[in-house]
């Protein structure tokens, strides 16, 4: 008897990997490769009816699960989901494994109480920046929050993008997984005699949008005022109105998605990541690293990384002003950046490394049950 397969279960696809969240699919499409036969299965919400798609290349089947108002029965198995599935064939009990990116698309499926299950908690614990809820709207995510955390016990165990979202959760059997570099070049790129300030990522993603808006506001001016020959460079997805507003901005280009990443970084000075909410880890960060460019960010983004990077590679700016000092600190002292862009690389390949990615997927997947009991219905 053929062993059985694994099931990977995600919203995106792993064969065209372009933003970050394609990105770790990729990762640990690859990285479950190494233990069996993977196939996978896309599952995405929809505000009509639960049914099947015409599958993408590689890709095993195409499910979309009915997306109703007001987050009504968000969490529970989508039956009519579940009828469409059998009836194409799929049937979810003939796997040893079904591993899931994120909660909410495992959630939708009726798994059989045999088949052991792994959930990627990417974008775990999304943090808010302070002041930017008001009192209804905090209630509304606190009650979102404990909804989430009571489908855990339906699975066997989980990956986890930092050691601050582990922490939280001693009682689930889980590895810790966090974000690497996607194909980062083989050496970091030389420094550059450059002024230019980088920022790099999906710029419709609201944390994303909304640091750069206050990076722009608050902190903006003062570089240039210190640094007239500053510029920043704004690559990443997002609509033709926003990226206009932006280049409004004295010195600022916003060209939207790039084909030769390489090229931005190799221009940069140095990159920025005025982060303050969100959740999981920013890649952006460790990516800046890996091509050889140091990085200022906030401390809620440092904070995923404090027991391997520390404040190495890392400007950490407590407020905007800082934010605005050191940046213009950078573009005076290329010796000081180039230390610390140094220094990140190196821990970057100690720490962050396809070969490590692949390791721990092996034995979080591989591993024995933990005594942590579970229950698939909602």
């Amino acid at each position: 008897m053929p062993e059985k397969k694994i099931l990977l279960v995600s919203p995106a696809s792993p064969f065209n990997p372009q933003s970050g969240a394609q990105q770790r699919t990729a990762l640990l499409h690859d990285a479950l490769r190494t233990l069996g036969d993977v196939e996978v299965l896309l599952l995405e919400p929809t505000a009509g009816p639960s049914r099947l798609e015409p599958p993408k290349p590689g890709v095993l089947a195409h499910g979309l699960w009915r997306q109703r108002p007001f987050g009504i029965g968000k969490f529970e198995p989508d039956q009519a989901l579940a009828q469409s599935l059998d009836a194409s064939g799929l049937d979810l009990g003939r796997y040893r494994l079904i591993v899931s990116r994120y909660l909410n698309p495992i959630s939708k499926l009726v798994v059989p109480a045999h088949v052991r299950t792994v959930v990627d908690l990417d974008d775990w614990g999304y943090h808010y920046a302070p002041g930017t809820l008001a009192l209804a709207a905090r209630l509304k995510s606190g009650y979102a929050g404990w909804l989430t955390r009571r489908q855990l016990p339906r699975f066997d165990a989980f990956f986890f993008v930092s050691a601050r979202d582990q922490q939280r959760h001693p009682e689930l059997q889980s590895a810790l997984l966090p974000n690497i570099p996607f194909n980062p070049p083989a050496r970091p790129l030389p420094q550059a005699d450059s002024a230019t300030l980088l920022f790099v990522g999906s710029l419709w993603y609201a944390p994303n949008r909304e640091g750069i808006d206050r990076f722009l506001a608050r902190s903006w001016p003062a570089i240039k005022a210190a640094q007239p020959q500053a510029r920043l460079l704004l690559v990443g997805a997002a609509p033709p109105a926003v990226r206009q507003v932006w280049e409004r901005h004295p010195d600022v280009s916003a060209p939207g998605f790039v084909d030769d990443l390489e090229a931005a970084y190799r221009n940069a000075a140095f990159t920025i990541a005025p982060i303050y909410s969100g959740g999981g880890t920013n890649i952006k960060v460790l990516e800046s690293l890996a091509y050889g460019r140091a990085c200022v960010t906030t401390p809620h983004c440092a904070s995923a990384f404090t027991s391997d990077l520390a404040s190495t590679g890392l400007g950490i700016a407590e407020d905007d002003g800082q934010f605005s000092k050191r940046c213009i600190a950078w573009l005076a002292e290329p010796d000081s950046r180039r230390s610390s862009a140094e220094t990140g690389h190196a821990q970057i390949e100690k720490h962050y490394a396809p070969r490590l990615f692949k390791e721990r997927v092996k034995q979080l997947c591989a591993a024995e049950p933990g005594l942590v009991g579970h229950q698939r219905d909602a």
